[in-house]
Formats: structure tokens, C-alpha cells, sequence
């Protein structure tokens, strides 16, 4: 009668380890061995004694559950790539691991989905920091589409200047690629995700919320250092979507300014509460037709659509200028 097959949870951790220890190669076996005293090899022997026959499921289930334990407590690397980076390079010769660890372990995917997860921005703000020439390899290295939304970023100075030094670097050593990439990861882990504060357009926001007789003080101490950044947020003080204020009169006065293309243009990208509130204010029969052409017309660029919005936001600014319309942009809400 054959004997019975002993039960995985019946055995010993002795017997456990007699059984890895069995089934290892002879020079595997031997440099285990080598670790463990006198005293631990005679129990090791006496429990692979006690065991008598082992069928091969009861070793597949002590070598599974060995796997498992060594995996959780992070003695077996996880995946290739792990043991590539941290088991790998101590396999290997001191001579030889310089030539070929570095290689080895390097996954340029790795550092371009690094790239990719960071902010452009705050990637273009951390090169700016390091030399032309360290920039210049990071960008090779980040991967084509993150090298071209970050250059973009860059002044055309720096853009010409690192064009002409990535055009002529061929290859760099393993070692300067690596202590590229780790500098960058650093620099970048130092800077967190930046907060959109809206620029000019968010200060262009609270200075319409002041009201005409304050922003008009501001503005000309603005004007007085530049002309140009006055003017933008004059532009941008008021929105399209702000005309939406307008009581019925002040409406009905813009619309007699207003070109009738750009407002077909402009009312594809309005609101429908906006787009209502101007055809209420126009005949039924000049509503009629603007509803067919909004209708009728086909796809529209979104630019065309802001500069036709961005000529009747002119056009009501103007009439707020001569007093013929109120102009609300919010002045007092919030408080």
C-alpha cells in the first residue's frame, strides 16, 4: 500500500526547508548549507528523514508558498525591471558592472512617462535652471512629443540655441544620461502642480468688479508703464457672456451697432440663455433669419467665433464709454 502524501500544513518548518533544500542543484545546495551551522544540519537532516516519500504536489505547494512569503517581504524583486535595477548590478563583476548595469537598468519609457505626468510648465521652469548643454540632453531623452511641448515653453533664443546643441549630440555616456534624468526628476519633484491664478484675464475679472470710476485710476497708473497690458485688460474686463446684463434698451442699442454676420458668429458660441436673450431683443423677422443661418451655416473656427464676440464686446464698450449703455461686468458681487 503506498504511503499517504503528508499534508502541507502538517509539516514542520524544519521539514519545509528540508524539502526546498532537497530539491535544490547540488552546488545551490551546498552554498545554503555553508550558512548554517552544525547543529542546524543534523536537525535538517533529521526532519528530511521523517518525511519518507514526497510526491511532487506537495513540493509545488511548498515551493509556491516559500515564493510567496520571500515576495512579501521584498527579498524577490516584483517584477524584471526590479531585478534589473537593484539585484542585477550586485550579480555583476565591479569591473564590469560600470560597462553594463547602466545600460541594463536604464528604461528610457520610464523617464518620458515621468515627463509626461508633470506639468510642462513646471518641467520647462526646472530646465531653465540647469546648463544648455544638461537641457539639451534631457530633452533626447524625454521622448519627441514631451521634447516639443516643453522647447515650445522656452524662449526662441533657448529654442535655437538647444536645437543646434541636440542636433549635434550623437550619443552621451550611460552614467551622464542617468545623472541627467535623476537631476531633473529632482528638480521637478521640487515643484508641485502650479495653481491657475487666471493672469491677466483673473485680474482683468476683479478690476471690472470694481467699478468704472475705480478700474479707470488703475488703469491709467497701469497704462502709464504699459500701453499694451492696459489695453488688454480693457479688452478683457468684459466678456461676451457679460452682455447677458444688459437690460432690454441697452441690448437693442448694441444690436443696432452690431454687424449681422458677427452676430451669427458670435451667437455659435454663446450660451442658449445669451443667444435668447439677444434674438428677444431683435424683430421676429430679423430673429427668423438669425436663427436659419445659426441653423443652415456649417462648422466655424472657435477663433472666428472669439473675434466676432470680441467686436461686439468693443462695440458695448463703447457705448458704455458715451453713456448710452450700463455696462454691467459684476461690479460689487461677492460682497
Amino acid at each position: 500500500m503506498p504511503s499517504r502524501r503528508p499534508d502541507t500544513d502538517a509539516i514542520t518548518p524544519l521539514q519545509r526547508a528540508a524539502i526546498l533544500v532537497m530539491y535544490l542543484e547540488r552546488e545551490a545546495a551546498r552554498a545554503v548549507l555553508k550558512h548554517l551551522s552544525d547543529e542546524e544540519v543534523k536537525q535538517l537532516g533529521k526532519a528530511a528523514a521523517d518525511l519518507g516519500d514526497v510526491d511532487e504536489e506537495l513540493v509545488e505547494d511548498v515551493i509556491g508558498a516559500f515564493v510567496g512569503e520571500f515576495q512579501a517581504v521584498n527579498m524577490l524583486p516584483a517584477t524584471g525591471q526590479d531585478f534589473a535595477r537593484r539585484v542585477l548590478p550586485a550579480l555583476i563583476a565591479e569591473e564590469r558592472r560600470s560597462r553594463i548595469a547602466g545600460s541594463v537598468r536604464r528604461d528610457p519609457r520610464d523617464f518620458e512617462t515621468y515627463i509626461r505626468a508633470r506639468p510642462v510648465r513646471a518641467v520647462a521652469a526646472a530646465l531653465k535652471e540647469e546648463h544648455p548643454q544638461v537641457r539639451a540632453v534631457a530633452l533626447l531623452r524625454m521622448g519627441v512629443d514631451n521634447a516639443a511641448r516643453i522647447l515650445a515653453c522656452l524662449s526662441e533664443e533657448d529654442q535655437a540655441d538647444l536645437t543646434i546643441r541636440m542636433a549635434r549630440t550623437e550619443r552621451v555616456s550611460p552614467e551622464l544620461a542617468e545623472d541627467v534624468e535623476m537631476a531633473l526628476r529632482l528638480a521637478v519633484g521640487d515643484i508641485e502642480d502650479p495653481i491657475a491664478l487666471g493672469g491677466v484675464e483673473g485680474t482683468a475679472r476683479i478690476l471690472g468688479r470694481m467699478g468704472p470710476e475705480r478700474n479707470s485710476v488703475v488703469l491709467t497708473g497701469v497704462r502709464s508703464q504699459s500701453d499694451s497690458l492696459a489695453d488688454d485688460l480693457i479688452r478683457k474686463m468684459v466678456r461676451f457672456e457679460d452682455l447677458e446684463r444688459l437690460d432690454g434698451r441697452g441690448m437693442q442699442a448694441l444690436l443696432r451697432t452690431v454687424e449681422s454676420a458677427d452676430l451669427v458668429l458670435a451667437l455659435k458660441g454663446a450660451t442658449p440663455v445669451l443667444r435668447d436673450r439677444f434674438l428677444a431683443n431683435l424683430s421676429q423677422r430679423a430673429a427668423a433669419d438669425v436663427r436659419e443661418e445659426l441653423e443652415l451655416g456649417g462648422p466655424t473656427r472657435r477663433s472666428h467665433i472669439r473675434d466676432a464676440q470680441d467686436r461686439i464686446v468693443a462695440s458695448a464698450r463703447k457705448l458704455s464709454d458715451e453713456g448710452v449703455i450700463f455696462l454691467d461686468s459684476g461690479a460689487g458681487e461677492g460682497g
